[in-house]
């Protein structure tokens, strides 16, 4: 086998064994339980008022 052959090889392999262990990792953290950003975002709160669109204070002259 020519050595730029193996080379070409063993860099094929580490890159695929690399991203393997990453794609890995993420899954594992992913499958937690509370781990997605669903549940990191505040709660919707049903019997709270509804917020006005517009911020600006209607008692201001414009």
């Amino acid at each position: 086998m020519e050595p730029g052959l193996a080379a070409v090889i063993f860099l094929t392999l580490t890159i695929i064994v690399v991203f393997s262990a990453g794609a890995f990792l993420v899954y594992r953290v992913m499958n937690r339980p509370g781990t997605h950003i669903g549940s990191r975002l505040p709660k919707e709160d049903p019997t709270a008022e509804a917020r006005p669109e517009d911020d600006s204070d209607p008692h201001q002259s414009p």
